[in-house]
């Protein structure tokens, strides 16, 4: 029985050299595409796989994602649907992801930017109002948009959350989808923070009707997907007043290309989606155990619903 890793995007023979290190150097772990004997391999690690790159592999048991992220695995038609499918979730990841956070609420609440401009003019201009006040709003409410939502509350902000289920963080106002409360979740807020996963219900959610439903110059995080927001309805809602600042990690198109006119709008932050990256130590640690769990009928670590789609 084997593991193969099917992520193209990097290197990853340490994770390979981690990986081995953690089964004791008893399980063999290939990296695509040499893939000795395909019959072999009980388990993959995917991201950024190949099309149909899983059906090579007739004694699949359990695909693995390499980030939090598993719609690059549910869209993939090749994948049986008897097999197991999970994602890396550490407490590196959400660290990261609310540290990215924390950087845009505090960039914005203290206008940096436009002193940055300031700046750049030699001009000498405190801000009529030194800190916003901010309300925010975190919709998901998962491992990473809780984690968001609970340490912004302990320090100190207003913060609201929204999920498909009501939860029940403290510090914060929570709403729910099957209490029907979106409308009344974006009435009280003005800075929204976009963590949700990537499932057909949430594909293209943030639309202009959608961001319209917001306080005029309010101000969107986006760390979630980039298929979850329809760029040209971005720009439509800017225009019209009801997007002050937006702070963009995740895109349709990744790299974003050279002629996207993101690049040059001053009311748009462009980082190249490295909001919460992977941890490979502790994603061998996980990863490891899940080839122990699956290997010895235990239930897997950080499952995804096939149903749900994450």
């Amino acid at each position: 029985m084997a593991i193969a890793l099917i992520i193209t995007d990097r290197d990853v023979s340490a994770l390979r050299d981690q990986l081995t290190e953690h089964l004791n150097g008893r399980v063999p772990v290939w990296i695509y595409p040499d893939i000795p004997d395909p019959a072999a391999v009980i388990m993959t690690v995917v991201w950024k796989h190949p099309p149909r790159v899983l059906s090579q592999f007739p004694n699949l048991q359990l695909v693995s994602s390499f980030g939090a992220g598993v719609e690059h695995i549910m869209q993939d038609d090749s994948l049986p649907p008897d097999v197991a499918v999970t994602r890396i979730v550490d407490d590196s990841l959400s660290v990261s992801m609310r540290n990215y956070v924390l950087m845009a609420i505090l960039n914005i609440q203290r206008q940096f930017r436009q002193l940055q401009k300031n700046q750049s003019e030699a001009k000498w201009e405190k801000p009529e109002t030194v800190e916003l006040p901010l309300r925010v709003g975190v919709l998901g409410l998962g491992a990473l948009g809780g984690r968001i939502a609970r340490d912004l509350a302990r320090l100190n902000f207003e913060v609201s959350g929204f999920s498909r289920r009501k939860k029940d963080i403290p510090g914060v106002d929570t709403y729910s989808a099957e209490d029907k409360q979106l409308p009344v979740f974006l009435s009280g807020i003005n800075a929204l923070i976009n963590v949700l996963p990537h499932t057909p219900d949430t594909e293209g959610i943030l639309n202009y009707l959608f961001l319209s439903m917001l306080h005029k110059q309010s101000f969107l995080i986006n760390v979630g997907r980039g298929s979850q927001l329809v760029e040209k309805d971005l720009l439509h809602a800017i225009d019209e007043g009801f997007i002050q600042e937006a702070w963009l990690d995740v895109f349709q198109h990744e790299p974003l290309p050279k002629d996207h006119p993101f690049w040059a709008h001053e009311r748009i932050v462009i980082t190249p989606h490295i909001a919460s990256v992977t941890n490979q130590e502790e994603a061998a640690r996980i990863l490891a155990q899940n080839y122990r769990n699956i290997k010895d009928g235990q239930p897997l670590a950080f499952a995804a619903s096939r149903k749900a789609g994450y």
